[in-house]
């Protein structure tokens, strides 16, 4: 049996349908958007900007001779990282802590998503006492 509040909110909702738009109302508004484009400098119009420290001589212009693969910490070194520190039964950020480091390096050594550093893998290495593959 239908209640009085569903009688009247079907009677509503059918109320403003005819035949030819079916039972489901379209609510979307389908009119196309467009966006005005604006114009964008490409690169040769841009001037090159120097900096002084790549006349000195610090930063070296990137070739294809030179190229220089990024290491990232392994996957072995980061399982032994969190075994360690699971079996000593310290937190990522205790390990930190004890390190001098802060927990986001952790983190990424554990993961092995940080780009590897030798200093931070030494310092875990002493603080948890065991040796960790490179």
């Amino acid at each position: 049996m239908l209640s009085l509040f569903t009688i009247e909110y079907l009677s509503l909702m059918m109320s403003g349908f005819t035949e030819n738009e079916g039972k489901v109302p379209d609510c979307q508004d389908w009119t196309p958007v467009t966006f005005n484009k604006r114009n964008v400098p490409t690169l040769a119009t841009k001037p090159v900007a120097t900096s002084s420290l790549a006349n000195v001589g610090v930063y070296k212009a990137a070739s294809d001779d030179d190229a220089k693969k990024t290491k990232y910490v392994s996957k072995a070194t980061s399982d032994a990282v969190r075994i360690a520190r699971c079996e000593k039964k310290l937190t990522q950020k205790e390990l930190a802590q004890k390190c001098n480091l802060d927990a986001a390096i952790v983190n990424e050594v554990e993961r092995g998503g940080g780009v590897y550093n030798a200093a931070h893998i030494n310092k875990i290495q002493t603080v948890l006492g065991v040796k960790i593959p490179r």
